[in-house]
């Protein structure tokens, strides 16, 4: 087995419960091999965890050491600093609000470990169904169900909780940092593996949990700022015209508009979780008012004036940066 750092970051925490740390660290925790046989696991701490926490889990896991980062630090430039931190030669980025199933560390380890030619593998994370509102989540949100499959596939794309790197690739090709965005810092840079000839792979064995926002508010809040952040990335770095990002990875292998990936996740639940399906006539409204969010956050980026001014020079030079050249449009 390749030698492995694991980095969890704690900006999600600004908007999610604390408590959510604890239960992800468990199911880290719990994991063949060991975390403490890891070269290190670093919980990158801008602030959020209440300090009384960061000392008790430090007890519990004396394999757990935390790095303070700048107050305000956001979820992207973590992860770009997580790249400096860790010393194995497999880098695991997971977050603080995701469950890691058994067999999700040895999944990542032994992909790398029988794939030379692998540089980067993508986990699978969903959204566990619970009641109306995680259905609804199941439906609409980033994640896509798990596919169950057995073998390493080519993937599009990857989420930033659950996906792990050999570390070599960062020197050749580094994590951005920086980026004028909410979230979607790992569309940035799936965009940029795509034009260095760094293919993307999944590891279906590799799945982790993802907690859904707190409640229909923080949802909706949540899908209007990524409708901002949709134009915003494709003005960063447009994706190339045989691989449109719509919002999300799935199913992985295959294009499609939103209306056929939400069809396809009914079909999914069916088969996994029929009786799941009775909750519908609840989940819809929630659904849709998520996607009607999300569209309205498209429309006021577009329509923000600042964004024909000096903002469009700021991401001339980030989208350039990113590029790893000069932008000629700029």
């Amino acid at each position: 087995m390749p030698s492995f750092s694991i980095v969890i970051e704690t900006a999600n925490l600004a908007t999610a419960d604390p408590r959510r740390l604890m239960a992800s660290l468990d199911s880290i925790a719990s994991q063949n091999p060991s975390p403490a046989l890891a070269r290190e696991v670093i919980l990158l701490d801008g602030g959020e965890a209440p300090r009384e926490l960061l000392d008790n889990l430090q007890i519990r896991y004396p394999w757990l050491s935390v790095h303070r980062v700048p107050a305000g630090t956001d979820y992207g430039d973590q992860k770009a600093l997580a790249v400096s931190l860790g010393s194995g030669q497999i880098i695991v980025f997971a977050d603080s609000d995701c469950l890691y199933e058994p067999g999700w560390l040895t999944s990542f380890l032994e992909g790398f470990a029988t794939r030379a030619d692998v540089k980067v593998l993508a986990g699978e994370t969903a959204v566990a169904i619970a009641g109306p509102f995680t259905l609804a989540m199941a439906l609409v949100f980033f994640f896509p169900r798990f596919s169950y499959q057995a073998e390493i596939a080519p993937a599009r794309g990857f989420y930033g909780n659950n996906v792990a790197f050999r570390r070599d690739l960062f020197s050749v090709c580094p994590f951005p940092s920086g980026l004028p965005i909410y979230r979607g810092q790992n569309v940035i840079y799936s965009r940029m593996l795509r034009r260095a000839g760094v293919p993307i792979w999944r590891q279906p064995g590799a799945r982790s949990v993802h907690s859904p926002p707190e409640g229909v508010r923080a949802a909706i809040l949540r899908f209007f700022l990524t409708g901002r952040d949709t134009p915003r990335l494709a003005r960063l770095l447009p994706t190339g015209a045989d691989a449109p990002f719509q919002g999300d990875y799935e199913p992985y292998d295959r294009q499609g508009g939103r209306v056929r990936k939400v069809l396809e996740r009914v079909r999914n639940i069916r088969r996994q979780q029929p009786l799941r399906l009775l909750l519908l006539p609840l989940a819809f409204p929630i659904a849709a008012s998520c996607v009607a969010s999300f569209f309205a956050g498209v429309a006021a980026e577009r329509l923000r004036p600042s964004v024909q001014a000096g903002e469009l020079r700021e991401e001339s030079a980030y989208r350039a940066a990113a590029a790893g050249g000069s932008d000629s449009s700029s």
